[in-house]
């Protein structure tokens, strides 16, 4: 039987899980004592980008990921069920069932890293990523029965760079997405407890008025004649990447929701093991997600989202993984300064499912 202390403390590390745009898109229910449920938040969830839930089940990797951590940090062992509604319930994750254990903690420290892990949108990253850095990198996605991809050189980051941008482009030129993606910034409010407040974007002070003019879809339609987007696109993938002396894919075999889900699992791992070694990490998700044909958008866009996919399918392939068939997420990595301005988190009491 578990204390309300350390359900808490178990609940504190799950809502500390990564989410796109800071969404938060999880609901918890305590079963008894020991037995909890994860479910998806359907205020949170389902929107253009999370069709069939792809961003949302990642969300939900990671939560899990932060459960079992801090559950073996706390001699906790863990049981997982996942789907236990199977396809009666869409939005009923997972079931997990906590017990002693007398086996002593075997994650490295990574329960530590828990609340410090962050996304860095600044630039440059500095440093150069050692062999060693990367293989653990690698040996984190692997215990996931995912792999890691490493571009190190300049010319294998060039290499994946058009497609990266191209995807996160898109988010610019379709006005569904675009107005998805500026639902969430909060330009006047740096206190939100969900979203992202404009400062931890890392936009320059002098661009952040023009920035949130944007978020009307006229303006931002005005601009894409002009070549707004692919500026966007320059100012937020190209320099940043160009400016950092790795990025990593994190791949997996299939697409189905519990391979996602497991892969947003590894994500995690791999994003605390890196917090552990000092690395700054910003992620890349559109490539991913887009290339899946999960994404909900404009029939204008078909043709590029098949080129995304084409070209992801291109990068996993040349790698010469035989069972990994899909890249799901890019990270940005490198070294900088702690980061000033984090998003936040709502309230515990908030994520109880009713």
């Amino acid at each position: 039987m578990l204390s309300t202390s350390q359900k808490e403390q178990l609940i504190q590390a799950a809502i500390h899980a990564p989410s796109a745009d800071n969404s938060q898109p999880f609901q918890f229910h305590w079963q008894d004592d020991d037995t909890l449920e994860l479910w998806i938040d359907p205020e949170r969830s389902g929107k253009a980008s999370d069709n069939r839930f792809i961003l949302s089940d990642i969300a939900l990797g990671a939560v899990i990921e932060n459960l079992i951590i801090c559950a073996e940090n706390s001699a906790l062992a863990s049981q997982i069920d996942y789907f236990p509604s199977g396809d009666k319930e869409e939005l009923f994750v997972a079931i997990l069932h906590f017990t002693p254990s007398q086996h002593p903690s075997s994650n490295d420290g990574l329960a530590d890293e828990i609340p410090k892990r962050c996304t860095d949108r600044r630039f440059p990253f500095k440093g150069s990523i050692k062999a060693q850095t990367i293989d653990s990198l690698t040996k984190a996605a692997k215990q996931h029965d995912c792999d890691l991809l490493s571009f190190t050189s300049k010319k294998s980051i060039k290499g994946v760079l058009p497609v990266i941008q191209q995807a996160e482009t898109i988010r610019f030129k379709s006005k569904i997405l675009h107005q998805e993606l500026f639902s969430t910034v909060h330009f006047n409010n740096e206190q939100s407890d969900e979203g992202m407040p404009i400062s931890v974007l890392a936009i320059e002070k002098i661009a952040q008025p023009f920035f949130k003019q944007m978020k009307k879809w006229s303006v931002m339609n005005f601009v894409n004649k002009l070549g707004g987007a692919a500026m966007l696109g320059m100012r937020s993938v190209r320099i940043p990447i160009l400016f950092s002396p790795a990025l990593v894919l994190i791949t997996m075999k299939n697409k189905d929701r519990l391979s996602v889900i497991t892969a947003g699992r590894a994500i995690q791992r791999v994003w605390l093991d890196a917090s552990r070694q000092g690395l700054s990490v910003q992620p890349y998700a559109a490539p991913g997600i887009f290339s899946l044909g999960y994404i909900a958008c404009e029939n204008e866009f078909k043709p590029q989202l098949k080129s995304i996919t084409e070209n992801m399918h291109a990068i996993v392939n040349s790698k010469n993984l035989a069972e990994n068939n899909y890249g799901l997420m890019f990270l940005r990595i490198g070294y900088n300064k702690p980061v000033e301005h984090r998003s936040n988190r709502r309230t515990i009491d908030s994520f109880n499912k009713v």
